[in-house]
C-alpha cells in the first residue's frame, strides 16, 4: 500500500526536447516512430531518427546478403546500403511532416547497439528518450526482445521506450 505522504508527492516535470527513434525499416520501426510522433505531439519533442549501417555483414537484414553475389562488392554495396537507409530516413521525414513534427535524421556505420548508444549518450545531441522497436530485421533473434534493442536498453542512459 501507498502511504499518504508517498502518494501526495509531486513529481517534478521533465522536458523531453529531442527523442531517438532508430529505425531499420522494420515494421516494428515504424509502429516505434509512429507511437513517437504521438508522444512528440504531446511533448512538443523533435523526433531524431538514425539508421546505422552495420559494418559487420552478419548483422543485415537476410534479404541483403542473398542478393546476387555480384552486389556484395564492397563499392556498389556500400552505396546501396547507404542509399537504403537514406530512403528509409526519408520516408520517416515525411511520415513526420505529414503530422507536422519536427524531424532530422541521419544515416551512420557502425555497430547498430553500440552506436545508437553512443548517439543517444552524446551531451551534444541532446536526447531525452529513445524509443526502439522490439525486433528489427536483423538475423539474429533472442527470446524477447531482439538483440539491438536488448543492449540498448541496458547500456542507454535516458529512458527508454520499447514498442511491439
Amino acid at each position: 500500500m501507498v502511504s499518504k505522504k508517498q502518494s501526495s508527492k509531486k513529481i517534478p516535470k521533465k522536458a523531453i526536447k529531442k527523442i531517438l527513434v532508430p529505425l531499420d525499416g522494420s515494421k516494428n520501426s515504424f509502429r516505434a516512430l509512429e507511437e513517437t510522433i504521438n508522444l512528440a505531439k504531446y511533448t512538443e519533442s523533435q523526433i531524431v531518427g538514425i539508421y546505422v549501417i552495420p559494418s559487420d555483414i552478419s548483422s543485415l537484414p537476410l534479404i541483403e546478403i542473398i542478393q546476387p553475389l555480384s552486389s556484395l562488392k564492397p563499392a556498389g554495396f556500400q552505396k546501396r546500403i547507404i542509399k537504403y537507409g537514406e530512403k528509409i530516413i526519408a520516408k520517416a521525414k515525411e511520415i513526420c511532416m505529414q503530422n507536422k513534427i519536427r524531424f532530422s535524421g541521419q544515416v551512420i556505420k557502425g555497430n547498430p547497439g553500440s552506436d545508437i548508444v553512443k548517439f543517444s549518450n552524446s551531451k551534444k545531441n541532446k536526447i531525452g528518450m529513445i524509443v526502439i522497436g522490439s525486433r528489427g530485421k536483423g538475423p539474429t533473434t533472442e527470446i524477447l526482445l531482439g538483440s539491438v534493442s536488448n543492449y540498448v536498453i541496458h547500456k542507454a542512459k535516458s529512458p527508454v521506450m520499447i514498442v511491439k
